[in-house]
């Protein structure tokens, strides 16, 4: 298979802590095109990442006849006045979350979509991490058994009984650390602000690995950063999402507990999978980091043990602390997407999935302003043929 030709428009911090690194590193692609409006930023970015070019407006890109692929990592105000018109030229078009600012600009993307027959990918990257994808393959394991082992600490206590219902549901807590410091002031000035911004990436976690329909949505605290979600689904599974904008940014960042059938399975920052109830599964696996000089360590304890070295590091050497980034499955899914324009394997996040991630995360800041949960219905999820 010929390489890819990737244009990236949008060469801001995301670009280069994520996509132009990928496409520089992966031998099946050619970093064909950088495109951003600052000549100076664009300049270093063509120099440090090996563009084949450069170029200050994005029509350009959208009329190249030597590009596959555009990859849009701009600001969320900037979607589709470029997606739609990428489309009609027969471009497919990896974009970052969110979709659009707004459903009525999805909306127009979608018919886009499906007049050309051209695919769009939405950056929920957490569905393509290696441990988010085995967290979601023990996770259906253990919704398809019910017939779990007994935990060894209760063997002795517990008699036989039917099933009652709750056995069969779902609870997923998903714990988010964050430090707003870490983010850029337009998180506080745009009307949708961090339920867009970072929230659509877990609400998006929630609807992946639940059959059944959401049907409420329920949120309390600030919607600005310290808030907890909950989405109830029509089966009664719930998930609870807490998050923190006042943690610290060196702690772990995201925490997925899951429970079903008398099993146990969490999903630590990326790096670290525990399970019980599942006799023929490891009670403990653990990933690779993102960054090779970490890799030496494995789970939560590497990871406070890396830190505290490059903590250590950084002060002798007079240096600034490397970031310790963890995989959050970045590069996997822009792989996965070019897989699927090449006629190999599904879409890793569609259009018509994203939009109804979007429509659940403005009821949830719809519930927060009212105080009270709100009513999901099928046209917040289902979007028709």
């Amino acid at each position: 298979m010929a390489k890819t030709r990737v244009a990236v428009v949008g060469c801001g911090a995301l670009a280069k802590h994520s996509h132009l690194k990928h496409c520089q590193m992966d031998e099946d692609i050619t970093l064909q095109v950088v495109c951003d409006t600052d000549a100076e930023n664009l300049a270093y970015c063509q120099k440090q990442f090996g563009a084949v070019r450069a170029e200050s407006d994005w029509r350009k890109v959208v009329d190249a006849k030597d590009v596959d692929l555009c990859i849009l990592a701009t600001h969320q105000t900037f979607r589709g006045e470029f997606i739609i018109p990428a489309l009609k030229a027969g471009k497919p078009v990896y974009t970052e979350k969110p979709l659009a600012p707004d459903i009525d600009e999805m909306m127009e993307i979608l018919k886009a979509t499906r007049e050309t027959k051209v695919p769009v990918c939405v950056g929920h990257n957490r569905r393509s991490s290696p441990a988010m994808m085995e967290f979601k393959r023990l996770a259906e394991k253990a919704k398809a058994n019910r017939d779990g082992a007994l935990g060894q600490t209760v063997t002795n206590f517990v008699g036989t009984r039917n099933r009652i219902p709750e056995e069969d549901t779902m609870q997923l807590f998903i714990r988010i650390n964050d430090d707003s410091r870490s983010w850029k002031n337009w998180v506080f000035w745009d009307r949708q602000g961090i339920m867009f911004g970072e929230m659509v990436h877990f609400i998006d976690i929630a609807l992946w690995l639940n059959d059944a329909k959401p049907v409420r949505a329920f949120a309390e605290g600030s919607p600005r950063g310290n808030f907890t979600l909950l989405l109830r689904f029509s089966d009664g599974s719930l998930t609870t999402m807490v998050h923190s904008m006042v943690g610290n940014f060196d702690y772990p960042k995201e925490l997925f507990e899951l429970t079903t059938n008398y099993y146990t399975v969490t999903m630590d920052q990326h790096f670290e999978i525990k399970q019980s109830g599942l006799p023929d599964e490891p009670s403990v696996r653990t990933f690779p980091y993102a960054v090779n000089w970490a890799n030496q360590h494995k789970g939560m304890p590497g990871y406070f043990k890396a830190r505290d070295e490059e903590m250590a590091r950084a002060k002798k050497d007079g240096d600034a602390v490397r970031w310790l980034n963890v995989e959050k499955g970045h590069h996997s899914h822009l792989k996965r997407f070019i897989a699927h324009i090449h006629g190999k394997g599904e879409n890793p996040c569609s259009v018509d999935t994203a939009i109804g991630v979007n429509k659940i995360a403005l009821k949830f800041l719809e519930s927060a302003k009212l105080g009270i949960p709100v009513v999901i219905n099928p046209e917040d999820w289902h979007l028709p043929e």
